[in-house]
């Protein structure tokens, strides 16, 4: 019982998945945009004009090029959605 319920509503989810469109890559800059929102409210203004700098030398150097290899991918992909993790020391 408890494995057909699993498997029915499994089915409920993911049965109109094929016929779904796919999502389109946001920009980088829109994407970083909406990062840094999501940010303010939890930062002082020391931390936001920090953040903002980071944001900025991440979207003029390697966020390029991160973003670039995520559009490549969205080609392929039905999910392109991967996550990056970068540590700064």
């Amino acid at each position: 019982m408890e494995n057909q319920l699993a498997k029915s509503t499994e089915e409920r989810t993911f049965q109109y998945q094929d016929s779904l469109p796919c999502l389109p890559v946001p920009s980088l800059e829109e994407s970083l945009k909406k990062y840094l929102e999501s940010v303010k409210p939890f930062a002082n203004k020391e931390e936001y004009k920090k953040t903002e700098e980071i944001v900025q030398k991440f979207q003029d150097g390697i966020g390029r090029k991160l973003h670039q290899k995520l559009l490549e991918r969205a080609k392929g992909k039905r999910n392109w959605v991967f996550v990056v993790l970068i540590i700064e020391n």
